[in-house]
């Protein structure tokens, strides 16, 4: 299985850093979307499951990134975002994952 990035796109927010750090260790990580001006309360992240990969949006207070995330299942995903070292963040998986 392949590691690491894919694509060409390298530009991380700050609070997405560790989350994409930690899932590169698992599985490919591609960069995606920057939206500024974002009014979140803190940070979260909310994983959505697509054909071949999961969408994991990142959500801090001025920023949002998507990210696409392939050979990662969402029950490995879950265990992932439980780490401590992402304990500030509000995690969200989709209904009836474990």
């Amino acid at each position: 299985m392949a590691r690491g990035r894919a694509g060409t796109h390298s530009t991380v927010i700050d609070a997405a850093q560790p989350v994409v750090a930690l899932l590169e260790k698992h599985g490919r990580v591609s960069r995606g979307i920057i939206e500024a001006r974002v009014g979140a309360g803190g940070h979260s992240i909310k994983v959505l499951p697509l054909d071949g990969a999961l969408r994991v949006t990142v959500v801090a207070k001025g920023a949002k990134q998507e990210l696409h995330v392939y050979g990662i299942s969402l029950e490995k995903i879950g265990e992932l975002l439980a780490d401590k070292s992402l304990r500030h963040f509000l995690v969200r998986l989709p209904e009836g994952s474990p």
